[in-house]
C-alpha cells in the first residue's frame, strides 16, 4: 500500500496580522467579543420559554436492530467504513451528508478505545510548533536546508490546521467543547537546560507571551487572547504553585471525548448512515480470487453470535491503533504501518487545580510536558509517551502511575503533598502513529496523518492523526475515496460537515440548564451535566426522569425532587441508562460506566459500586436474563478493574518506589509514639501488623541494624526513605535496597495499612 501525499491549506502572512493584532489588543479600544460566525456575543435577557428548542429528535432514529437489519439485506453500500472511533464515525458522517449510501460497524462501543482516553484537549499543537522550530534552528539545516525548511513546513501547516479545526470545534459544537485557559508558569527568566532540548529555548520564559498571540494568530483569534499573570496574580490563581516569577497564559479547548465520539455517530445515523456497534469484522470477500477486488467484508454480531456479509462498492478502515491486525486479513505479509504509542494519565481530586484552569509543566525529568487539566470536577495528570503495540486494555502499570505521581508532586508546593492514594483513577490510551512500511527499520515516525489505497483490493486506509483534525480527516480520506472508485461514486456531492452541528447542538445555548432546572426540578450541577453531556437532548433525558424517594429529598435539603443519583457525590443520574439504551445503542453495562457516564474514568472506586444498581436497570429495559445480568456485572467489574484506583496493584511494578509523600504517612503509622524515630520494638510491630514478623530477635536486629546506617540505634524518616526506595547513589545503598526491598505482596498489604490509618485518623 502507497502512501498518499497530504494536502494542508495555509493562509500565509500572518507575521503582519499578528504584530497588528498585539499592537491593537494594548494600545487599542477592547472589541467586542464574536463566536465562531461572527455574530457577538452578548448576553440576551429573554423569556426562556421563548428559547426552548428540543434540537434533534433522538427518537427519530433507527435502532440497532434496524440498522442490523439494513447491514444483512445483502444490498451494497456505497461505502462500507471498519472503526467508529472519531475517525470512522467522522468518516461515516461526511459520506451521509454527501448522498452515499454509507455503513459503518465498529467492534465495540462508539470511540471505546483510542478515541475515549485521550488527555481532553483539542489542542492546536503548541508543543509541536516549538520543536519545529527548534529543529529549523538546529544544525541539520546547515547540512540539509531544503529538507529542514520543507519539514518545518509540514509541521507548521499540521499546526495551523489544528487551530483552524479547533476554531471550529469550540464555534459550532460548544455542547461538547469548551476553551479552557491553560498557564505555563515560569521561576526564572533562563531556563538550563533548556525547554525542547534547544539552546534558543532557554531564553523562552522571554519569549512565550509573544509565542502565545502568534498561536492565537493561527487559530484566527477565535480563542480567548492570550495574556500574562505577575506573582501576586499568579499566586491568587494557583495556591497550588510557589516561586513562580511569571505565568504566560494561553487557551486550548477540552471536551468529553467519548461523548463527543457517540454524538459523532450518532450524527451519522440521524443523516442517514447504517452504523451498528458491537459488529466485529472477520475477513475479506473478494469479486475473484483472494487478493482480488475486495467487494466487501465477512462480518458477526458480537452480541448475538450471527455471522453476516456486508458488500460495497468502496472499503474504508479506520481502525487506528489496530490498523495492521484488519490489512494483514488481506495480506498476512503486510509491513506495519502503525507504530503505536502509550499515553497514560492519571485523574487526581478537583482541589489540584482551579476549576477553570490548568497549567503546564514544560520540562519533567523525562523532557516530556506534563499538564495539570481540570476535567468534569477533577484534575487530569499526563500524559507518558511510551512505544509498545496496542492492546484493549485501559490497565497502566503501576511504575508509570508512581512516575506521574512523582512528578506532580515535584510541580507543586511543598504544601501540596500528592499521595498515591490521591489517584481516583488511571487509564492509558494509544496514539496511531503513521509509519511507512516501506521506510528502513528505526526510521521516525509521523505526528501527521496519511492515507493508503491497495491497487489490486481495492481497500482504503487512514492511520495517525488527532481528535483535534478528526473532520478534517474525515473530508480528505471520503474525497480520497471518491477519486479511487470514480466514476462508481461521481454522484457524491460536496462536503457540508462544517455546517453541520452534531447531536445536541441544535437548540443548544448557555442558559439551557436554568430551563432544565426550573421545568423539571433537578439539581443545578446534574442540570449543568446533562447539559454539557448531551446538549438540547437533555430535555429527552429528563422527561425520563422519575421522582426520588422522600429520604432522597430530605439527604438533599429537598433541591432534588426528580432525578435519582446513580451513587453519591456525582450528578450521573438513572434517567441516563434508560436514555442510552434506548436512544444511544448502549449495549453492556462497563460502556455505560466508561463511555456513557465516564464515572470510571474520574472515580474507579465509585464505578464499582455503581455497578450493580447500573446493571439492573439495563437489565429491566433490555430484558436480560438472571444469567444475563451476571455475566454484564463480572466483565464490568473485570474491565472496570483495570483502571489504576487508591490502592496500588504493584504485582507488575519493576521499580518497587513509593511517592515521598506515600513514605512519609507510611513512616507516622509506623512511628507510634510519634517520636520521629523508630525504635526496634517499633518496627517489629509493624512487620506484625503486615503479616510477615521477623522469625528471631537475632533476625530483626539484623534488619534493624541495615536500615540504621548512622548506627545511633534508631531510623530516621530519611533513613527509611533510602532503605525503601534505593535513590541514594552509594553502591552500598544500591546493595542494600537490593537485598532488603520488600516483595510486592509486602507494599501492596503496607498500601493497605496506610489506607486503614488514613481510616483510622478520619474518624
Amino acid at each position: 500500500m502507497s502512501r498518499l501525499p497530504r494536502l494542508t491549506p495555509f493562509r500565509g502572512a500572518l507575521g503582519l496580522a499578528v504584530g497588528g493584532y498585539v499592537a491593537y489588543n494594548v494600545f487599542g479600544p477592547k472589541a467586542e467579543k464574536k463566536d465562531f460566525a461572527g455574530a457577538p456575543l452578548k448576553k440576551k435577557i429573554q423569556r426562556f420559554n421563548s428559547l426552548v428548542q428540543r434540537g434533534q429528535n433522538p427518537m427519530a432514529m433507527k435502532t440497532r436492530e434496524q440498522h442490523l437489519r439494513d447491514l444483512k439485506s445483502g444490498e451494497p453500500f456505497d461505502i462500507l467504513i471498519v472503526g467508529a472511533g472519531c475517525t470512522g464515525s467522522g468518516a461515516a458522517l461526511d459520506a451521509a451528508t454527501r448522498g452515499l449510501k454509507t455503513a459503518c460497524i465498529e467492534r465495540g462501543d462508539f470511540s471505546n478505545e483510542t478515541s475515549s482516553r485521550s488527555s481532553k484537549l483539542i489542542w492546536g499543537g503548541f508543543k509541536y510548533l516549538q520543536v519545529a522550530f527548534a529543529e529549523l534552528l538546529s544544525r541539520k539545516t546547515i547540512f540539509d536546508p531544503v529538507g529542514s525548511v520543507k519539514k518545518f513546513w509540514g509541521e507548521f501547516g499540521m499546526v495551523y490546521e489544528c487551530c483552524q479545526e479547533r476554531s471550529w470545534l469550540a464555534g459550532q459544537q460548544e455542547h461538547l467543547v469548551q476553551y479552557v485557559p491553560q498557564a505555563v508558569p515560569f521561576k526564572k527568566l533562563f531556563q538550563w537546560p533548556p525547554y525542547f532540548d534547544h539552546p534558543f529555548y532557554s531564553i523562552l520564559p522571554v519569549l512565550a507571551l509573544p509565542a502565545f498571540l502568534f498561536y492565537d494568530a493561527l487559530a484566527s483569534f477565535c480563542a480567548p487572547s492570550s495574556y500574562a499573570m505577575g506573582p501576586k496574580k499568579t499566586q491568587e490563581v494557583f495556591p497550588q504553585l510557589s516561586e513562580v516569577l511569571y505565568s504566560a497564559v494561553y487557551c486550548e479547548a477540552m471536551h468529553n471525548d467519548a461523548r463527543t465520539g457517540t454524538a459523532i455517530a450518532l450524527t451519522a445515523a440521524m443523516k442517514g448512515a447504517t452504523i451498528a456497534n458491537y459488529v466485529e469484522m472477520t475477513g475479506f470477500v473478494y469479486g475473484g480470487p483472494p487478493g482480488s477486488t475486495a467487494t466487501g467484508i465477512k462480518c458477526v454480531d458480537k452480541l448475538s453470535g450471527e455471522e453476516f456479509v456486508v458488500r460495497a462498492t468502496a472499503i474504508v478502515l479506520a481502525t487506528g491503533p489496530f490498523l495492521d491486525s484488519i490489512r494483514r486479513m488481506e495480506d498476512p505479509n503486510a509491513e506495519k504501518a502503525v507504530a503505536a504509542a502509550a499515553g497514560c494519565h492519571i485523574v487526581l481530586p478537583g482541589y489540584f487545580t482551579p476549576g477553570n484552569m490548568g497549567f503546564a509543566e514544560l520540562r519533567t525529568s523525562r523532557g516530556a510536558t506534563m499538564y495539570f487539566l481540570p476535567w468534569l470536577g477533577h484534575t487530569i495528570v499526563g500524559s507518558t509517551d511510551k512505544k509498545c503495540d496496542a492492546t484493549s486494555s485501559p490497565a497502566v502499570s503501576e511504575d508509570e502511575i508512581q512516575y506521574l505521581v512523582n512528578e506532580a508532586a515535584t510541580c507543586l508546593s511543598p504544601d501540596i503533598r500528592i499521595r498515591r492514594s490521591d489517584v481516583l483513577s488511571a487509564w492509558q490510551g494509544w496514539r496511531p502513529l503513521y509509519r511507512d512500511p516501506q521506510a528502513p527499520p528505526g526510521a521516525p515516525v509521523s505526528r501527521h496523518h496519511a492515507i493508503g489505497h491497495d491497487e489490486k483490493t481495492g481497500v482504503t486506509f487512514i492511520c495517525g492523526g488527532k481528535w483535534s483534525t478528526y473532520r478534517a480527516m474525515a473530508e480528505e480520506l471520503i474525497n480520497k475515496v471518491i477519486e479511487f472508485k470514480s466514476p462508481l461514486l461521481k454522484h457524491a456531492s460536496p462536503c457540508v460537515t462544517k455546517e453541520i452541528k452534531l447531536m445536541g447542538g441544535e437548540g443548544y445555548h448557555e442558559l439551557l440548564h436554568v430551563q432544565l432546572v426550573q421545568k423539571y426540578q433537578i439539581s443545578e450541577d446534574v442540570a449543568k451535566h446533562l447539559v454539557r453531556t448531551y446538549g438540547a437532548c437533555a430535555f429527552a433525558v429528563c422527561e425520563m426522569m422519575k421522582p426520588v424517594s422522600k429520604a432522597a429529598n430530605a439527604i438533599n435539603d429537598g433541591q432534588r425532587i426528580f432525578g435519582s443519583p446513580i451513587v453519591p457525590n456525582y450528578p450521573y443520574v438513572e434517567a441516563e441508562v434508560e436514555y442510552a439504551v434506548k436512544h444511544e445503542y448502549a449495549v453492556t453495562v462497563k460502556d455505560m460506566l466508561t463511555t456513557r457516564m465516564r464515572l470510571a474514568f474520574i472515580n474507579s472506586e465509585a464505578a464499582k459500586k455503581a455497578i450493580p444498581r447500573v446493571a439492573d436497570l439495563m437489565a429491566t429495559h433490555l430484558q436480560w436474563s438472571n444469567a444475563e445480568k451476571e455475566r454484564q456485572i463480572k466483565m464490568a467489574q473485570e474491565y472496570i478493574g483495570q483502571f489504576g484506583g487508591p490502592i496500588a496493584d504493584k504485582s507488575s511494578a519493576k521499580l518497587r518506589s513509593a511517592t515521598f509523600t506515600d513514605l512519609h504517612e507510611i513512616f507516622l503509622s509506623i512511628d507510634l509514639d510519634n517520636s520521629g524515630y523508630l525504635s526496634p520494638n517499633e518496627l517489629s510491630a509493624a512487620a506484625d501488623r503486615l503479616g510477615f514478623p521477623f522469625s528471631s530477635k537475632k533476625e530483626l536486629d539484623e534488619k534493624f541494624k541495615e536500615i540504621d546506617i548512622d548506627g545511633n540505634g534508631r531510623i530516621s524518616e530519611a533513613e527509611f526513605i533510602e532503605w525503601w526506595n534505593g535513590r541514594n547513589a552509594d553502591k552500598f545503598a544500591k546493595k542494600l535496597h537490593q537485598q532488603l526491598s520488600m516483595t510486592a505482596k509486602d507494599e501492596v498489604a503496607l498500601e493497605k495499612l496506610l489506607f486503614a490509618h488514613e481510616e483510622e485518623t478520619k474518624k
